[in-house]
């Protein structure tokens, strides 16, 4: 059986919240539901309607394009903070490979917080643009 950890230091150790100060990490911890999946049990679908960000607190995920793994997730990593920021749809399907517990923030709980608090939402920001970056492709020499 898993043991209750504070949302706080489980926020803490995710990279998008790495640079946020106590109160910061406090202010959002508040917001955080837990949420358990089944082994085989699909989180998102790509095309749908973003409306969470998700942290794995336990377990393994695939993310999944067009029918082909394109990555795999432990704990501490996690996925939809684009969706969550926009509204857009899904862009792929992410199922759990085995039992997994997520750290879930609804966008119309951590919107307000974001709109209120530029601080949150400029350290959000940057670690966003950092996994983006990460993802472009090199111009070749």
């Amino acid at each position: 059986m898993a043991v209750k950890t504070d949302p706080t230091e489980s926020l803490r150790r995710v990279p998008i919240f790495s640079g946020l100060d106590k109160k910061e990490l406090e202010t959002l911890a508040k917001l955080v539901k837990e949420q358990q999946y089944g082994a085989g049990a699909t989180i998102v679908k790509a095309g749908a309607g973003g409306h969470g960000l998700y942290i794995i607190k336990e377990g393994r995920v695939s993310v999944v394009r067009d029918g082909q793994t394109v990555a795999t997730m432990g704990p501490g990593q996690f996925f939809g903070e684009i969706s969550v920021l926009d509204g857009g749809p899904r862009t792929a399907d992410v199922r759990a490979d085995a039992d997994t517990v997520c750290l879930t923030l609804v966008s119309w709980e951590i919107k307000p917080v974001l709109m209120d608090n530029a601080s949150i939402s400029y350290k959000m920001l940057l670690e966003t643009v950092k996994r983006l970056r990460i993802q472009e492709p090199r111009p070749q020499d």
